[in-house]
């Protein structure tokens, strides 16, 4: 691994699509998702609680997360990694102060409205299983109720959304670029090359009709072609539920 690069945004907007999808280029290695950012995050943040760094000894702490940066993809000989996880985007200042220079993170983003569907349609495709949401509220789920769990200020939703909030605010904006999982979608081309420009790759002609796809529990393989479906949101969450989370979009200006 020579460069280092990174896949972050919403969930389900379309990162492990983009990542099966740049991984055809020999050049490139990109997975699914990684534990790499957990890892990481976990080191930063624990490092002055033993008493040995307690005295702050910055100069090591850095050494160690450049360490695992390299460390993590040691065994990979392509030259460029793009590591997929939807964490990086609140990290970008340690990465930047570790990596010693500026990141770019391919930010995938969707309507949140959307993406509550995505989840209510998982769970109505499967009226039988009981998911983590469900063992969470217990009596108390509902649409509602599981649109707050995602999409409040401790969901998943919720987070990532203000995570990319504060990296705009602190002027991180240049180091992100914005991909609407629909355009993607309809535009796969275009879409990609927009991803090239912005990693100053050189461009690769990708085959959007047959993307292999390895399922990260099974580990079985499957090869698809890019799922261009249209959801109609209010009939999985009500005009209500689509209404209120319909305007919580403030990317379109860079996408």
């Amino acid at each position: 691994m020579d460069t280092i690069h990174f896949i972050s945004g919403l969930p389900r907007s379309g990162t492990r699509l983009i990542a099966d999808i740049l991984k055809q280029n020999p050049e490139i290695h990109s997975e699914n998702v990684t534990s790499l950012s957990n890892i990481f995050n976990l080191v930063n943040h624990n490092w002055e609680r033993f008493d040995q760094n307690s005295f702050r000894n910055r100069q090591s702490k850095v050494g160690v997360l450049t360490a695992l940066l390299s460390g993590y993809y040691q065994h990979i000989d392509r030259p460029v990694v793009i590591d997929n996880n939807l964490q990086w985007i609140s990290l970008i200042p340690v990465l930047e102060a570790v990596l010693q220079r500026e990141v770019k993170i391919i930010t995938c983003v969707r309507n949140p409205a959307e993406i509550l569907t995505s989840y209510e349609r998982s769970k109505r495709a499967d009226p039988v299983s009981q998911f983590n949401v469900d063992l969470l509220l217990k009596e108390n789920s509902s649409i509602a109720a599981r649109a707050y769990h995602y999409a409040g200020p401790d969901g998943i939703l919720g987070t990532t959304h203000r995570n990319i909030k504060d990296a705009i605010i602190m002027g991180y904006l240049d180091r992100m670029l914005f991909v609407d999982y629909n355009r993607f979608c309809n535009s796969p081309k275009s879409q990609t090359k927009r991803i090239y420009d912005f990693l100053k790759l050189p461009n690769y002609t990708h085959d959007f009709e047959n993307i292999n796809q390895i399922d990260p529990v099974s580990g079985s393989s499957n090869i698809v072609p890019i799922n261009k479906t249209t959801v109609n949101c209010v009939e999985f969450l009500g005009l209500d539920l689509y209404e209120q989370y319909n305007r919580e979009i403030f990317w379109n200006a860079w996408i």
